[in-house]
C-alpha cells in the first residue's frame, strides 16, 4: 500500500515540474515575442553626436551612436527605457513606448562648468559667463599618453569633437566638430593650413574648443564651424624652470588583419607553372586560384607535389627552372614584411620670470619610425616666447616658433599598386614567402629590372619601400605678437598681430621596372614646391 502511494506521489511530481517547465517556455516564447528593433538619431538639436552610449535600463544591452549620430539596438520590451550619456551632455532618458523610430535630443551639461577658458579674443573669461559653448582640456592631459600628432589625443576628450585617427605614418587626421571642420588658431592666430603637426606637445598649455558660429565669430567665414584654440606655455613668474621631457611608444602594427585562404596558390582553374614573370599563360592571369598547396606526392624527391616557381633553381646543362615543392610557405606574409614602429619624443624647455616680465625657450625632437621598411619622419622645433611690462599700463607679449619635418620616404596609403597590406593580403598569393623577395633586383639586371614572381602586375615590396622613395621637407615659421594696454579697470585695449608662413618641397624618385596602373616605369624623378604666407 505504501509503495503504491509512493509511486502515486512521484508521478504528480513528475507532472507538476513539466507544467513548471511548459510555462517557463511559454513565458519565454512570449518574452521573445516582445522584442523588436529601435532605431534613431542622436543630435543635439543641430548637429549629429556620434558616439553616444545608449543602454537599456536595468540590462547591459547597448549600443553607441555612428558618425551621423545613428543607432540600432534590439530591446526586449515595447514599455523599455533607453538611457543615453555622452561626455559634456546631461543623461537622458527616453521610454520606448512601442516606438520603432526615435529622434532625441541631448543638452549640454554647463551645470558643473566653473573653469576659465580662452575666448576667440584671446581673453580669459568664466565659462558661466558666455552665451556659447566652449569645454577646455588642460596641455597635461595630452602629454601623458603620447600620440604622433597632438590632435590624436583630443579623442573621448571633448563632446561633440571627432577625430578620425589615422594608423598610417604621417597621415593627418580627421577633424569634425559638430559634424563640420573646426578652424585651428594657435595663440591667437588663425592656421589656414590646419597643420597640427609643427605643434609640440610639450608646448601646449590647453586647448579650448569653441562650439558654433557664435564662438568663433571673430574670425569670419572661416570660423563658423567653430575653432580650436591652441595656447601655448609661458614662463613662470616666479622661478626658473628647467624641464626635460623623453619618451618611446611602440607601435607593434595593425590591430586586425583580414583572413584569407591560405589552401591555394598562385593561378587559374587549378594550374600553375612561373615562365618568365608576366603573369599570362600558365602563370594564371594574376589569379590566386592555382593548385592546392602542401600535396603530398610520393614521386618527388620534397615528397609534396612541385611545380616551377620564381625563386627555383636553374639547371646548369639545360637552362630551364627545377620544380620545387608547392608550399604554403607565405602564411605570415603580413607579420613578417612589416615591423615594430617606434615614436620617440624629446623636449628640454627653460623658462623664468619675475614681476615685470618672463620668457621660455624650447627645443624638441619627433622621431617615428614607421612600420613599413625604410619609412620614418623626423619633427624638429625650436620656440621661444615671453612678456614684458613696458610702461605701468603697458604690456607685450610675442611668441615665435620654426618647426621643421622632414623624411626622404613615407609610404603612400589607398587603393592601388602603393598600399603594401592590400598588395599582401589580396594579390600575393600563399605560396609566396615574402622573406623570398628581400633581395629584390634580378641578378645581372641590377637598378634596371625588379626581381617579383609577376613583374606585369604587382611589384616587389621590398623593391617599392627601397627605390620608390617620396621625399617630404616642410618648414614652418608662425608666431604672434600682442599689445595690451589698461585704461581703467574693467577698459583694455588689445593689439594683436601674426605670422603664419611655410614652404613645402616634396620629391618622387620612381625607379625603373616600377609598375603602376597604366604602364611600367622607365625612371622618373619630379620635384614640387609650395610656399604661403600670411600675416
Amino acid at each position: 500500500m505504501k509503495k503504491t502511494l509512493h509511486n502515486k506521489s512521484g508521478t504528480g511530481k513528475t507532472l507538476t515540474l513539466i507544467g513548471v517547465f511548459l510555462l517557463l517556455l511559454l513565458a519565454g516564447g512570449i518574452a521573445h515575442g516582445q522584442s523588436f528593433t529601435v532605431t534613431g538619431r542622436v543630435t543635439d538639436g543641430t548637429n549629429a553626436l556620434p558616439g553616444v552610449t545608449i543602454l537599456e535600463k536595468g540590462t547591459a544591452n547597448g549600443t553607441s551612436t555612428d558618425a551621423d549620430g545613428k543607432f540600432t539596438l534590439m530591446v526586449g520590451t515595447t514599455n523599455a527605457t533607453l538611457t543615453l550619456s555622452f561626455i559634456g551632455y546631461k543623461t537622458v532618458e527616453v521610454a520606448v513606448n512601442n516606438q520603432t523610430t526615435l529622434n532625441i535630443n541631448m543638452q549640454e551639461d554647463v551645470t558643473s562648468l566653473n573653469e576659465v577658458v580662452v575666448t576667440a579674443l584671446g581673453v580669459q573669461k568664466d565659462v558661466k559667463s558666455l552665451g556659447y559653448a566652449v569645454q577646455k582640456v588642460d596641455g597635461n592631459a595630452i602629454q601623458k599618453g603620447r600620440e604622433p600628432n597632438v590632435i590624436n589625443s583630443l579623442t573621448g576628450k571633448v563632446a561633440g569633437l571627432e577625430i578620425r585617427n589615422q594608423t598610417d605614418l604621417f597621415q593627418d587626421p580627421g577633424i569634425r566638430l559638430r559634424g563640420a571642420t573646426p578652424l585651428v588658431v594657435i595663440d591667437g592666430v588663425p592656421s589656414v593650413d590646419a597643420d597640427i603637426w609643427k605643434v609640440n606637445a610639450d608646448d601646449i598649455e590647453s586647448f579650448d574648443v569653441l562650439k558654433g558660429a557664435n564662438a568663433s565669430a571673430l574670425y569670419g567665414s572661416i570660423g563658423r564651424n567653430g575653432a580650436i584654440m591652441i595656447t601655448t606655455k609661458r614662463g613662470n613668474k616666479a622661478k626658473t624652470t628647467v624641464e626635460l621631457n623623453s619618451s618611446t611608444m611602440f607601435q607593434t602594427g595593425f590591430i586586425r588583419i583580414p583572413e584569407v585562404q591560405t589552401t591555394y596558390g598562385n593561378g587559374y582553374n587549378g594550374q600553375y607553372a612561373y615562365v618568365d614573370g608576366s603573369g599570362g599563360g600558365t602563370e594564371g592571369g594574376g589569379w590566386i586560384w592555382g593548385p592546392k598547396l602542401d600535396q603530398p606526392d610520393p614521386s618527388t624527391p620534397s615528397g609534396f607535389w612541385e611545380t616551377t616557381q620564381f625563386n627555383s633553381p636553374i639547371d646548369e646543362l639545360t637552362g630551364d627552372r627545377i620544380p620545387t615543392p608547392f608550399l604554403s610557405r607565405g602564411r605570415n606574409n603580413v607579420q613578417d614584411f612589416f615591423r615594430t614602429g617606434i615614436i620617440s619624443t624629446n623636449n628640454i624647455s627653460i623658462s623664468s620670470g619675475n614681476a615685470d616680465g618672463n620668457f621660455r625657450v624650447s627645443v624638441s625632437n619627433n622621431y617615428q619610425k614607421g612600420i613599413v621598411p625604410n619609412s620614418q619622419l623626423n619633427n624638429t622645433s625650436f620656440g621661444i616666447s615671453g612678456g614684458y611690462k613696458l610702461a605701468k599700463n603697458l604690456r607685450a607679449d610675442a611668441s615665435l616658433t620654426y618647426n621643421r619635418q622632414y623624411t626622404d620616404n613615407f609610404p603612400e596609403t589607398g587603393y592601388g599598386p602603393t598600399n603594401y597590406l592590400y598588395n599582401l593580403v589580396l594579390w600575393t598569393g600563399p605560396d609566396i614567402d615574402v622573406n623570398d623577395l628581400r633581395n629584390y633586383w634580378e641578378k645581372g639586371n641590377e637598378g634596371i629590372q625588379q626581381r617579383n614572381y609577376n613583374k606585369s602586375w604587382y611589384n616587389n615590396p621590398y623593391f617599392q619601400a627601397n627605390e620608390f622613395l617620396r621625399g617630404y621637407y616642410k618648414d614652418n615659421v608662425f608666431g604672434q605678437l600682442k599689445l595690451d594696454y589698461s585704461v581703467m579697470p574693467g577698459l583694455d585695449i588689445m593689439l594683436r598681430s601674426g605670422i603664419n608662413q611655410y614652404s613645402l618641397n616634396r620629391s618622387w624618385k620612381e625607379p625603373k621596372s616600377y609598375v603602376a596602373y597604366d604602364y611600367v616605369s622607365q625612371g622618373n624623378f619630379f620635384l614640387s614646391t609650395e610656399s604661403n604666407f600670411n600675416i
